[in-house]
């Protein structure tokens, strides 16, 4: 029995995904495959996919809370919780699951946002890299994700922009929300337990909760 943490999973899942891809020198090949397709990107090519390859597997590109963004990061992947809110539509009768070994076991399900932004320090090709990059590590470890507590999981993303905030900076972000339902457990009312059962008819015996 737990409490479902999104933003710790989902930046979890990105920094474990850049980590086994950066070891995968194939599957990064699959991902950008269609660079090599020369009728469809004749100014492209495998030397081009190299170039991305160089790129990510030698400059850092750190996972962090929203709260810890640095622009002295960039590039960087910041994870944000943008919105949970209860799902009545699965709400439980006294948010109650089951009874336990020990105690009733208590529910809630959320539906929940977590923003996901690729920062970089251009507006060129490297947020169009990263970008997908994000967007293959979140459909390939949707299961692990599942795992961890993240059900039905979608998300869409929006198109990059210069972040005004950070204008002095030639900051560009890219922002992925994503989306899912998760499904809170916890220890509820203790089970008690019974080590006698009077039966016999009296008058003035304790209160019925305390014996029975």
């Amino acid at each position: 029995m737990s409490f479902v943490m999104p933003e710790v999973i989902v930046r979890r899942l990105i920094d474990l995904g850049i980590k086994e891809l950066r070891a995968d020198k194939k599957a990064f090949d699959d991902l950008f495959l269609q660079f090599d397709d020369k009728e469809l990107n004749p100014d492209f090519g495998p030397e081009y996919r190299n170039q991305i390859w160089d790129w990510f597997t030698t400059t850092k590109i750190p996972v962090v809370q929203a709260w810890s963004f640095n622009a002295q990061k960039i590039p960087c992947i910041s994870i944000h919780l943008a919105n949970e809110t209860e799902d009545e539509s699965k709400a439980a009768m006294d948010d109650l699951a089951a009874t336990g070994a020990d105690s009733e076991i208590g529910t809630a399900v959320f539906t929940v946002m977590v923003d996901v932004g690729i920062h970089v320090t251009r507006g060129g090709d490297h947020v169009i890299w990263l970008y997908y990059i994000v967007s293959y590590i979140l459909f390939k470890y949707k299961l692990l994700a599942q795992k961890w507590g993240l059900k039905l999981q979608t998300y869409s993303a929006s198109d990059y922009s210069k972040d005004a905030d950070k204008a002095s900076n030639n900051i560009w972000t890219r922002w992925v929300r994503f989306r899912c339902t998760t499904q809170n457990f916890w220890a509820a009312d203790p089970l008690r337990l019974f080590e006698e059962v009077n039966t016999d008819p009296s008058i003035g015996n304790l209160v019925s909760e305390d014996i029975a």
